[in-house]
């Protein structure tokens, strides 16, 4: 996908995000390539590891997978990753469309350093690495608690609407996934088929699911009915209209049929929605 960007903007978005939260904080595109990182280096645990090829490989298919839920889910996913370090992934949006993803971490979050390392070690012994270097690296890592890390991946999520929405990291207009993107926006009330799009940007049914796949994350079809999904919450949440009448608006004409799609996406009712009852407790403060 083609993306423009200033790296100097990047650079300092995170390392303000960094002087905050002490994680090493990086900006990767659409395919999972680094655009930029803060600090630069891996943390010595990491370089360490992936001093052994065979390791390194490991953790690059560790990443990968973490991408893949990243990008499935459309949502924040926080994970632990072969070699024991906490880290996340939250995607960067334009409009619908996944354009990239922020990453931070590389910090432990664990109730005892001495169980996670020996719950760890037996997969790292068949590699060529210094196992007592890497024991003191491990021992010297800032341990981190589950709030804090909670905490700041809800500031990178901040963070991924502000590099969009602020014109930090923009997608490129001739893109057709934007153009299809833009186009099912502003046709919601009508039958989205795939042959319509097909034929309304002379693309082979072929191509347009592999461009949704690597675009959207999902298929066409499912991701048409999420951005009706999108769009119903929004009526729901801005207007007082009707909930058939907003059905009919995001291209949903059978009342029941929009009723069982939006609460199999939000797990709750469109009225439940509009009254506010998917809000979660508020915490007790002690």
């Amino acid at each position: 996908m083609n993306l423009l960007f200033n790296i100097t903007d990047l650079k300092e978005l995170l390392i303000n995000f960094y002087t905050l939260t002490k994680m090493r904080v990086a900006i990767f595109d659409d395919n999972y390539h680094e655009i930029a990182s803060y600090p630069s280096r891996l943390s010595t645990y990491c370089h360490i590891i992936r001093e052994d090829p065979a390791i390194h490989q490991k953790c690059t298919l560790c990443d990968y997978e973490a991408f893949q839920k990243c990008k499935d889910s459309h949502n924040l996913y926080l994970y632990q990753c072969h070699a024991g370090l906490t880290e996340a992934i939250v995607p960067i949006f334009a409009d619908n469309i996944i354009i990239g993803y922020i990453m931070m971490g590389q910090v432990l979050n664990t109730h005892s350093k001495t169980a996670l390392w020996n719950e760890i070690i037996p997969s790292l012994k068949n590699y060529n690495i210094n196992l007592d270097t890497l024991h003191k690296a491990f021992m010297n890592k800032r341990n981190v608690s589950t709030n804090t890390i909670e905490s700041a991946a809800k500031m990178m999520e901040i963070c991924s609407s502000f590099l969009y929405t602020s014109h930090k990291l923009i997608l490129k207009e001739d893109s057709l996934a934007q153009k299809i993107d833009t186009f099912i926006g502003e046709n919601l009330e009508e039958e989205l088929s795939v042959q319509l799009i097909c034929e309304k940007f002379d693309i082979r049914k072929t191509n347009l699911y592999k461009l949704s796949n690597k675009s959207y994350g999902m298929g066409i079809s499912k991701h048409i009915n999420q951005i009706r999904i999108q769009r119903a919450k929004k009526y729901l949440m801005d207007t007082t209209l009707p909930i058939f009448q907003i059905a009919e608006m995001v291209g949903i004409y059978d009342y029941n049929y929009f009723t069982k799609m939006f609460k199999k996406e939000t797990s709750v009712t469109p009225k439940s929605y509009r009254d506010g009852t998917v809000l979660p407790p508020k915490n007790n403060i002690d």
